[in-house]
């Protein structure tokens, strides 16, 4: 049973996307709000290019990869030749007070990620570094009383970095404003604008009922993606599957508890029905608490209420008070934890939250239509079950960008021209890695192994867990792999062959694969 709860909780965490440049630019920005909107306004210098050249590009999704993408298009100036960046966000600007609840859940930055940001440059890194918690550690809380530790720090390894996504996208603006100060290049990050059309044959993009023009359109914007739909309209045989995940989850924040360790990640099961909570140190002696439950009485009637049906049902009779008291029965490891009050109001007001995923054929437009691509969960979402969301979305990020400074070196071709070589070679590189991830993430997705390989495979697991690749015994775990290690999603997922029913698609299956609009 405690699998079960396990997986649900997975399947809900680390939510949502972003990646960095390999230059340090200065930067200003001016706030200017009309119509209820936000709109930071950046300029950034570059040498001199013919104008006839020069790209208009629009970024939708104004996360960590949308934001660090834009990082990374003004780092390969003049390679990658830009007379505007719009960037536009359907929330409002995540450095207002007002914005917290939106984005409360931690995000953990691991190797991936690091690496991300760090090529822009250390000092983009450390900003965002300083705005988390470090940690690596992780236990399983059976009780109050029995507790494993499933993951420690290793000697020598820089740990992850735990951070709620609007401190992490605050860094991001900040820097962003700061290395773009001088600067001819007119970028402007647009705040509560909601895209309501992408029309790749026109080239225009639909906003609050007015409509812009791009030569490429980029998109950063989730799993509820706009940009993927007009791929799927405007761009057969560009197609993507998209499944609601089991479960669903709500996220609050609160102080340490006094009974959990402050230095590690807990996940606690819990002492009676089916809700368990994910607990994340964060900096300053603060967490956030994720419970996540797979079913749940939506219709108790006269029985006694559970934690799952007073977070998650609907027209469920109770009170924050009330729902505090059940925490605390249900895990009286909480007992004790500041802010616990606040948090039970805020979980009463919350939406429930559900994760989806997203798997695509390729990530970019055909030729004859304007040119647009999608990275990290608009490409493919995992729904937190590998905990590498984020991480994967600035390494989509960076990879994006080092293709689009290819623009320059491609000659005697139109922009689109170009542009469309360039956004090839991108889905050449990360296709493969978005569905060894969505392979790693669910396994077999369902289908069960012939029981000879499925008794190995079990065993196989076991070792891993236990012995952790110490002594020669076993390799790291799954989970401790990824976000440990650079080693790309396609090795990993080709070095675990034995626990998948079907085999990973060979390199040759994987161009055509991508080359679907030959």
């Amino acid at each position: 049973m405690h699998l079960k709860y396990i997986t649900c909780l997975l399947i809900s965490l680390f939510l949502s996307a972003a990646v960095a440049a390999f230059v340090s630019l200065s930067q200003h920005q001016t706030i200017a709000r009309a119509g209820g909107s936000q709109t930071t306004s950046l300029l950034a210098s570059t040498e001199p290019t013919c104008i006839d050249e020069k790209l208009k590009v629009a970024i939708i999704g104004a996360g960590p990869s949308g934001l660090l993408l834009a990082h990374r298009l003004l780092a390969s100036l003049p390679s990658f030749p830009i007379s505007s960046l719009d960037i536009y966000e359907s929330r409002s600007d995540p450095r207002l007070p007002s914005n917290l609840d939106g984005r409360a859940y931690a995000l953990g930055l691991g190797v991936r990620g690091r690496s991300a940001i760090q090529s822009v440059d250390e000092r983009l890194w450390q900003c965002v570094k300083n705005r988390g918690f470090e940690c690596d550690r992780f236990r399983l809380h059976i009780n109050d009383k029995i507790n494993v530790k499933l993951r420690d720090t290793e000697a020598g390894a820089e740990p992850s970095v735990l951070i709620y996504q609007t401190d992490l996208c605050g860094a991001l603006l900040d820097e962003l404003d700061e290395r773009s100060r001088t600067s001819d290049v007119n970028i402007q990050v647009k705040f509560d604008k909601n895209v309501s059309d992408v029309n790749l044959t026109s080239s225009m993009i639909t906003i609050d009922g007015a409509v812009y023009d791009y030569d490429l359109i980029l998109g950063c914007d989730g799993a509820n993606s706009i940009v993927r739909a007009a791929l799927e309209t405007y761009s057969p045989p560009f197609s993507a599957t998209r499944r609601k995940l089991p479960g669903y989850f709500k996220v609050a924040r609160v102080k340490m508890p006094p009974k959990m360790d402050p230095s590690s990640v807990s996940l606690v099961l819990p002492k009676k029905g089916g809700v368990t909570a994910f607990f994340e140190p964060t900096i300053g002696g603060g967490g956030c608490i994720l419970f996540a439950c797979r079913d749940f009485d939506a219709t108790p009637g006269d029985a006694e209420v559970d934690l799952g049906s007073a977070l998650f049902g609907e027209g469920v009779s109770v009170n924050a008070e009330q729902v505090e008291q059940m925490i605390i029965e249900t895990y009286p490891l909480l007992e004790g934890t500041d802010g616990l009050s606040d948090a039970a109001t805020t979980l009463l007001s919350q939406r429930n939250g559900i994760a989806d995923s997203v798997k695509c054929n390729t990530y970019h437009s055909r030729p004859d239509v304007t040119p647009a691509a999608i990275c990290g969960d608009a490409a493919h979402a995992t729904g937190g079950v590998s905990g590498q969301g984020c991480n994967s979305a600035l390494v989509d990020a960076a990879v994006l960008s080092d293709c689009l400074a290819e623009y320059n070196s491609i000659s005697g071709s139109s922009k689109d021209s170009k542009l469309h070589r360039c956004l090839k070679h991108y889905s050449a590189k990360q296709v493969p890695e978005g569905l060894a991830l969505y392979d790693l993430s669910f396994g077999n997705d369902g289908i069960t192994l012939p029981i000879f390989r499925s008794i190995i495979s079990t065993l196989s697991t076991v070792v891993d867990t236990l012995f952790r690749g110490r002594c020669g015994i076993g390799r790291k775990p799954l989970q401790t792999l990824l976000a440990s290690s650079s080693t790309p999603f396609v090795d990993i997922r080709r070095e675990r062959e034995k626990y998948f029913v079907e085999a990973f698609p060979s390199d040759e299956e994987l161009k055509n694969q991508i080359d679907i609009y030959e």
